[in-house]
């Protein structure tokens, strides 16, 4: 350290020249002092680097950082910090802040002096020019690897804080410095450090926080017990000593455990989804209570592997999306998954509009899903109870009906199931299942009120009705239910449930648990309770061109009942159909691989048949095999033609089938019907 001067009258030159040397710096640097940005240019120019999500009345529902490379938040007025940081900044950073022009010369003077002659150096930057150096790049500290600012920046800063005096009020200049100034790491404001030290607003910092933030400034990154005891001498000057220990508490367990998850976290995976850029407040249509019920019934089931959506019937919002339960985890809701069973309704309202079937039609079902009690009833059930249960010959049968007609129109819902390779996320799948609630009508599922979309015809209103009907499935006490229900099970630890009110659609993922259907369907359950609120939906009219009817079926395979028609399709007894004899193995064109033969001396092909009439044989390219509704054969390689022959010999079915098989000759099949 040099030592100073003897001499009072050299100190006093010195100070005098230092002054001196001032002013005329100022006069100099004038030209290159930048003129002042407008405060409310400033305050418009500080982006938050998180993009905020809102429901639709504008409550908070998530947050999501966009910004690397600072942590700010909202810029927050003077009027709504605390009264304690606003007294620890004065008092910590320019004490005579209301009674400068910007420059405190006294103090300006005193740091000139001392550093002329110490080599710790000492600054006298008072708010105002700090402000200036936090608007100008070319004023801030540590210019061109500078570690302070030369005495020309010194000059610089004293003339921009001047300038700035002139046009701004001391208020705004404060205001400005907490929102703009660095406080610890990638903390810039006093929000966000409020924030991420102490989870507080603000508005909410008792004496201890302002105490800590206020040193902060002068040091934002120093080590936590140099922090501790900056804040304590700070205390001292502020003449409260007892709020020393608790500053020494927070500097110790806050400091380098900063809070910097969003603040808000309801909504997260829809968050992820929809903010792209800094500073943006979205405006959704999500309804906060309802994200807030959907999110409460998926945690009550105890796995992280569930999502939902809910859709608004009459408009297409989105009002609640939950892609999960807990805010961290991935967005299922995202993930698109094998719809299964849950096309099958819209080819069977396909085959309804186009008048194949009616809801009363009968359709033959395989004998292994029924205790039969008479010959003649045991393979027939209603289209209705085909599609309720879910059976999967009858669905079969349908979608041969349709044929293309069905990808054609799932085009229209933005659903491409060419190759049979369909895969859903969960609101393209709601948005197929409100067109049943709503007419037949598909519009795509919006976030944004503003934002319309085009609708497209997927089923005709009748058919689209009638399909809605036969899904809702009476309770246990047979009383009809105000909704359609449909869930299709993946396996036991995995269900996509679907299924819509009057007013609601709701699509609900789970997965990761056991007895994962019944989970399911009960969550579904509890997610459209909450949305009724104790109300009692209505069941939707029919459409003009849609008839009841009461069915009686002979023989009676099901209950006389009143059914739904499109008009002109209505009837009142309901026979079985009369049946063709089929070849039902193998089929038409296929290709059977008996390469076994090669180590299986025992390998069989089975040739079967349905309504087999009485003296009916098989003929195998132009030899009689014999008979019997299912014969056993040794297959041999080489393109074959299948004949099931009548008994008065004509051709009752017929089918073309091809062997991959080592080459042996051709061997008779064995007479006496198998018995597997």
């Amino acid at each position: 350290m040099r030592s100073p001067v003897d001499l009072p009258v050299a100190s006093s030159l010195v100070r005098r020249i230092a002054l001196l040397a001032c002013g005329l710096g100022l006069a100099v640097s004038a030209a290159a002092v930048q003129p002042i940005p407008a405060f409310s240019e400033v305050r418009a120019g500080a982006v938050p680097s998180v993009g905020v999500l809102l429901a639709r009345d504008g409550t908070p529902l998530a947050e999501r950082r966009l910004n690397p490379h600072v942590r700010r938040l909202e810029w927050v007025g003077l009027h709504s910090l605390s009264p304690s940081l606003k007294e620890a900044l004065l008092a910590a950073e320019d004490k005579r802040f209301f009674e400068h022009s910007g420059v405190d010369w006294k103090a300006f003077a005193g740091s000139l002096w001392h550093n002329l002659w110490y080599d710790r150096k000492r600054g006298a930057s008072t708010l105002s020019m700090q402000v200036a150096g936090l608007l100008d790049p070319e004023l801030a500290l540590g210019r061109d690897g500078m570690p302070r600012r030369s005495l020309g920046q010194k000059w610089d800063q004293a003339l921009a804080a001047q300038a700035l005096e002139a046009r701004w009020t001391k208020e705004q200049i404060l205001e400005a410095y907490l929102n703009l100034a660095p406080f610890r790491g990638d903390l810039q404001g006093v929000h966000a450090a409020a924030r991420a030290l102490f989870g507080k607003s603000p508005s909410e910092l008792g004496r201890p926080e302002a105490l800590i933030l206020s040193v902060l400034l002068r040091g934002p990154n120093a080590k936590p017990d140099v922090v501790a005891h900056r804040a304590c001498v700070l205390a001292e000057r502020l003449n409260a000593p007892s709020a020393c220990t608790a500053a020494q508490r927070l500097a110790a367990n806050n400091l380098d455990r900063q809070h910097t998850g969003p603040r808000w976290e309801l909504a997260s995976q829809a968050g992820r989804l929809l903010l792209q850029h800094p500073g943006e407040r979205l405006t959704t249509t999500l309804d906060a209570d309802t994200q807030r019920g959907v999110t409460s019934v998926l945690h009550r089931l105890g796995t992280l592997e569930a999502a939902a959506v809910v859709l608004d019937n009459p408009t297409g919002e989105v009002l609640a999306y939950v892609g999960a339960p807990d805010y961290a985890a991935p967005d299922h809701a995202l993930t698109p998954r094998n719809p299964g069973s849950l096309l099958s309704p819209f080819a069977y309202g396909l085959a309804l509009e186009r008048r194949l079937i009616t809801a009363a039609s009968l359709m033959e079902e395989s004998l292994a899903n029924h205790a039969p009690t008479l010959p003649d009833e045991r393979m027939w059930v209603s289209v209705r109870r085909a599609l309720v249960e879910g059976m999967s010959d009858p669905a079969q049968a349908v979608g041969r009906l349709v044929a293309d007609g069905l990808p054609d129109r799932l085009r229209q819902a933005d659903v491409d199931v060419r190759g049979g390779g369909a895969e859903l996320a969960l609101l393209p799948l709601a948005a197929l299942y409100r067109s049943l609630a709503v007419g037949g009508q598909w519009q795509a599922p919006r976030f944004l009120a503003a934002s319309e979309r085009p609708s497209r015809r997927v089923l005709r209103p009748e058919a689209s009705f009638i399909v809605a009907d036969m899904l809702a499935v009476p309770d246990a006490d047979g009383n009809p239910q105000p909704f359609a229900f449909r869930q299709y099970v993946a396996d036991s630890r995995e269900t996509l449930t679907v299924g819509f009110s009057e007013r609601f659609t709701i699509v609900l993922w789970v997965a990761g648990l056991r007895n994962a259907p019944q989970i399911g369907s009960q969550a579904w359950h509890d997610i459209l309770r909450g949305l009724l609120r104790g109300q009692t939906p209505s069941r939707p009219l029919p459409p003009p061109g849609v008839v009841s009817s009461l069915v009686v079926f002979e023989p009676p395979v099901e209950s006389p009942r009143r059914e739904w028609f499109i008009r002109g399709t209505e009837v009142e007894r309901v026979a079985v159909p009369r049946l063709l004899p089929r070849i039902a193995q193998p089929l038409n064109g296929v290709l059977v691989d008996a390469m076994a033969l090669l180590r299986d001396e025992g390998f069989k092909v089975y040739f079967e048949a349905t309504h087999m009439p009485a003296g009916a044989r098989w003929r195998l390219n132009g030899e009689d095999l014999g008979s019997g509704e299912r014969i056993a054969w040794r297959p041999v390689a080489g393109r074959h033609v299948l004949e099931l022959m009548s008994a008065d010999g004509q051709v009752l079915d017929s089918v073309i089938f091809a062997v991959r098989a080592p080459l042996e000759p051709l061997q008779r099949p064995d007479q006496q019907p198998d018995s597997q």
